[in-house]
């Protein structure tokens, strides 16, 4: 159930390595071929192109587009969302000096405030991290 929110955030770096064992057993050479990410399984190709080529096809089939609007650039989006997250938090912040100058405590309200203002921030980030962040099919 949780897999269909997760975000393909991990490193994709190909690991291409002679195989002895096919070697010896096809009599030459042969090469076997990991991610990094370890979801894709170890397969042995007769060159390294193919085993490259197989790595490549992993990758376009992990990391598919991002499901925000294609129109919207993505620096765009990462910079809106810096801007929301900014917003909220000077929202919380600002709401804190207000009611600080009329509590008994200024101070643990207002760091009450700046907590909440920092939490509702990054639950902006979680909120909208699918329409932002390329994701798995």
């Amino acid at each position: 159930m949780l897999n269909r929110f997760a975000i393909d955030s991990g490193p994709h770096r190909p690991k291409i390595v002679p195989d002895d064992d096919a070697s010896v057993a096809a009599g030459a050479a042969r090469y076997a071929v990991e991610c990094s990410c370890g979801r894709l399984p170890r397969q042995v190709y007769d060159d390294w192109g193919q085993a490259r080529a197989n790595h490549l096809a992993h990758l376009t089939s992990r990391l598919g587009p991002s499901k925000g609007p294609t129109w919207l650039p993505l620096g765009l989006r990462l910079f809106l969302l810096i801007a929301g997250m900014m917003l909220i938090w000077a929202a919380a912040y600002a709401v804190g000096h207000v009611i600080a100058r009329t509590a008994g405590h200024p101070t643990v309200v207002l760091a009450a405030f700046h907590l909440a203002g920092l939490g509702l921030a990054f639950g902006l980030v979680i909120t909208v991290r699918r329409y932002i962040a390329p994701t798995p099919d």
